[in-house]
């Protein structure tokens, strides 16, 4: 329906009716002599009456409006009319009634008609690089079994998603799948230092500009339960309260520090972090790559699917296979009454069959009888070269373990244990237990 408009569009139940009863109309009303006349004259010049049914998107039309209309059946083309009533139903279709309109009219058109293509995506718009993405490898409880390797991605306000193409040598590369959502990732506004958890003191202040990102707050049984659970350059940590301090910018409290395991630490300005749900990327791999670097490439497309890059005009993403998602089961424990000596050895163990120990000795833990007065740092070797250590901080009781890198011990290989040169008296009857995957 368009008003003034010669290509108007075919009228729904269009009916005419005759009102050559305004005569006795007239009579029955009990009204002046001019005004039965001039009510008489009105009736005999708008003879017809016309109805018909129109959707929503004409609710502008109102009584007095002109529109023409069109209907082939009754020899009627751009018949100009004027509305005098309009009823809408419960389904939102509205019902026209008009009378015929002989006055003259100069105006324009008001309303015109919707153009009938309706709304075309730019398919070919740029979608933009991702931001840098975060890969790293979970802990094995969050697995079902498999190892597998998380990526957190995120672009710009063009970006929909990216495919995950891997290569273990730079140049063929194969597709791994598709992460469709943008993830809640950042970079850290302030330092976060080693507490031990929960962590009541700290505040972890995150910007998400890069994705927009948004967090809130949980309940203390959500976040003791790690429901908000993040990455925050490789430690897990879980928040309860999040306070916005900017636009896309949070202050987050009440941390569950080292999650799953995972060693805390002491994190700079500038460190990624990434809320871990489910618009992270899961990939797995098989056992044969850990130890061995990969490469990974993410071709975006745009919000509606297209403008897809190609392989070549992406930078590639180096990323060495930790194998932190392994079920680690205990290869080597022992123990150490009293106080160790001088550059004593603890224990030596040969191994019997092939054992990897992971990076940092995930899932390893060591303990005190006593608390250290200083840090006291214990040598950790594979026949007899330096990989690793275990350390005792002044006034703790529970160790922390370095190790570089994931390290295999074949059959043959000696594990062992050295006290400090300059062992603290205070520290005594110590315990550990070390974990791996047995081959």
């Amino acid at each position: 329906m368009e008003a003034f408009d010669q290509g108007a569009v075919d009228l729904y139940g269009l009916r005419r009716e005759s009102s050559l009863k305004a005569r006795a109309i007239v009579d029955a009303v009990n009204v002046g002599p001019i005004v039965a006349q001039l009510l008489l004259q009105r009736a005999l010049l708008f003879r017809n009456t016309y109805t018909f049914k129109l959707g929503w998107s004409y609710c502008l039309l109102e009584p007095m409006d002109l529109v023409q209309i069109t209907d082939l059946r009754l020899g009627a083309s751009a018949l100009t009319v004027r509305i005098t009533a309009v009823e809408e139903d419960d389904e939102g279709t509205l019902s026209f009634t008009a009378e015929d309109f002989f006055g003259g009219y100069s105006t324009a058109v008001l309303y015109p008609k919707q153009s009938s293509a309706g709304y075309v995506p730019n398919w070919s718009v740029p979608p933009g690089d991702v931001n840098p993405p975060i890969i790293f490898e979970p802990p094995a409880q969050l697995l079902s079994g498999r190892l597998e390797i998380w990526v957190a991605l995120s672009g710009g306000a063009n970006w929909g998603g990216a495919q995950v193409w891997i290569s273990s040598d730079g140049n063929s590369y194969a597709l791994a799948g598709t992460v469709n959502s943008t993830a809640m990732q950042g970079t850290l506004t302030a330092e976060l230092p080693s507490h031990a958890s929960p962590d009541t003191t700290d505040i972890l202040s995150v910007d998400l500009t890069e994705s927009q990102g948004q967090l809130a707050s949980v309940s203390a049984t959500d976040a003791a339960n790690l429901v908000t659970l993040c990455y925050v350059g490789g430690e897990l940590v879980a928040y309860q309260t999040a306070t916005l301090a900017g636009a896309n910018k949070y202050d987050l409290a009440t941390l569950y520090r080292g999650a799953y395991g995972r060693t805390i630490s002491n994190h700079p300005p500038g460190t990624p972090f990434a809320l871990l749900d489910r618009s992270i990327g899961r990939f797995s791999y098989p056992n044969t790559l850990i130890g061995q670097s990969i490469y990974l490439k993410f071709t975006s497309m745009n919000i509606v699917g297209g403008g897809l890059q190609s392989l070549s005009e992406v930078p590639a993403y180096s990323y060495t296979v930790k194998g932190a998602g392994q079920a680690f089961t205990s290869i080597v424990s022992g123990s150490y009454n009293g106080s160790p000596t001088s550059s004593l050895v603890l224990q030596s163990y040969v191994f019997a069959a092939p054992a990897t120990v992971p990076v940092e000795f995930s899932g390893s833990r060591g303990t005190a009888g006593t608390a250290a007065t200083a840090t006291s740092v214990f040598a950790i070797q594979k026949n007899g070269a330096d990989i690793g250590t275990m350390s005792f901080a002044a006034s703790a009781t529970t160790a922390t373990f370095t190790l570089s890198s994931a390290t295999v011990f074949n059959p043959g290989d000696t594990f062992t244990i050295i006290a400090p040169a300059t062992p603290d008296a205070t520290l005594t009857n110590l315990a550990w237990t070390i974990m791996g995957t047995a081959s």
